[in-house]
């Protein structure tokens, strides 16, 4: 009852200076409202990293094919005009024979095609891809289903489209009765994929390609319609490559065995490729990385926080002297009727308490809000954790504690014979 009298007198008496409390309280205000907004950004951020390299597996390590810098694709007369750079099959052959820990190598080969529905035509990639590619890779179609070994053996055209495509089409309709036309073929779709959603700054850092407008058709069939040769006309010029490969998928037995693993892939490919025209992704390296700039954020976030509470804490400081100077005659009045040193403390460590949660409170709806104007403005993963505004008031409240102490004690050891004739 004690402590619920005080908490309703501090109250009270912030309530008559409404201007001044509040305005005491600003830095409290924009303080927990800043800390709480790069906590749900780095948190989103954090969130959508893991789950895209999870997307990628843990246990996987992705080879990619790299067009060379044009000075080290320059022909002898001798040679083709045919530019050929990029993986073979004799890599995904030479990496399987040689490396016990790889439990299976995924070939991919990819087309840039032009997809018309019907009579609209979209640009989009064409990967060939066996069955288990969905499994490494964790892509699982929303509607339909995956491509399935038969459909490689008899080379059937059909495809596994992403949900984007359909939006970008403006297609209405069943899409399982839908027929592509990739080139000169048609394809039946037989699934949908979720949209590959990923948002962040660290996008390009952590090498993430862009998969929203992909179409996968069975290897067998990508290779026996269209071959490995591809042909571009360019401002007058013709443009010919042969590329086996795009990329190569390695999944490895054990987690442990994946660091090894990719040293091993890297020898392999340095002696058959003289020229750098690949590229090797590990996601466990990728996960390591991410963890530790997420460690380098978590030291800086605090030191954030503490400057931006500490000149809000000095602004309560100094508020509650000057109060406490005003109100000199009340404190002698109460220590006259019998109020002790400790009942003067807690009324104006209570007080100072008050005024900092209420900064916190509104730092926080602040917070909250303006998470979701830069959530609508940049499409970033935004993500407000219960532990993030439990965090948030507890500074507020640890902040007016510590700037609360001192003008609390420095009322209660006022002498209460000076304090009753302070005019």
């Amino acid at each position: 009852m004690f402590l619920l009298e005080l908490c309703t007198e501090a109250l009270r008496n912030l309530a008559r200076h409404k201007l001044r409390s509040l305005l005491t309280t600003l830095g409290i205000i924009f303080g927990i409202a800043s800390v709480l907004a790069m906590i749900a950004i780095g948190e989103g951020a954090r969130q959508a990293i893991l789950e895209q390299i999870q997307e990628l597996g843990i246990k996987n390590i992705i080879i990619n094919a790299r067009k060379p810098p044009e000075e080290s694709n320059v022909q002898d007369e001798s040679s083709d005009s045919m530019l050929r750079y990029g993986l073979t099959f004799r890599d995904a052959r030479q990496i399987d024979r040689t490396l016990p820990m790889i439990e299976e190598v995924l070939p991919v080969h990819d087309l840039e095609k032009w997809i018309w529905f019907k009579s609209r035509r979209i640009q989009a990639k064409v990967r060939g891809v066996t069955p288990n590619y969905f499994k490494r890779l964790r892509l699982r179609p929303f509607l339909g289903r995956a491509l399935e070994e038969l459909d490689g053996v008899e080379r059937r055209r059909v495809c596994v489209i992403r949900a984007r495509l359909l939006r970008e089409a403006r297609y209405v309709g069943d899409p399982l009765m839908l027929d592509l036309k990739i080139g000169t073929e048609y394809f039946r779709v037989v699934g949908v994929l979720p949209d590959f959603e990923f948002q962040s700054p660290n996008k390009s850092v952590l090498g993430i390609e862009e998969r929203t407008m992909e179409v996968y058709v069975p290897f067998e069939a990508m290779l026996g319609r269209f071959g490995v040769e591809s042909y571009t006309q360019r401002s007058g010029t013709r443009e010919s490559t042969r590329v086996e490969l795009h990329q190569i998928v390695c999944a490895v037995d054990r987690e442990e065995n994946v660091l090894h693993a990719a040293r091993g892939i890297q020898a392999i490919l340095a002696s058959f490729h003289k020229k750098k025209d690949y590229e090797v992704t590990v996601p466990l390296e990728l996960l390591a990385s991410q963890q530790r700039t997420q460690q380098v954020f978590n030291t800086v976030m605090p030191i954030i926080a503490g400057i931006s509470l500490l000149v809000g804490g000095i602004g309560i400081l100094n508020i509650m002297l000057a109060t406490i100077t005003e109100r000199t005659r009340e404190i002698g009045i109460r220590r006259a009727i019998g109020a002790t040193g400790r009942d003067i403390t807690w009324q104006f460590l209570i007080e100072t308490v008050a005024l900092a949660m209420i900064g916190g409170l509104l730092g926080v709806l602040l917070g909250i809000g303006g998470v979701y104007v830069l959530r609508a403005v940049t499409h970033w993963n935004a993500v407000i954790t219960p532990w993030a505004l439990v965090l948030s008031l507890g500074v507020s409240c640890l902040t007016g504690i510590v700037f609360g102490i001192y003008p609390a004690r420095r009322a209660a050891l006022m002498d209460p014979i000076e304090a009753l004739r302070h005019e």
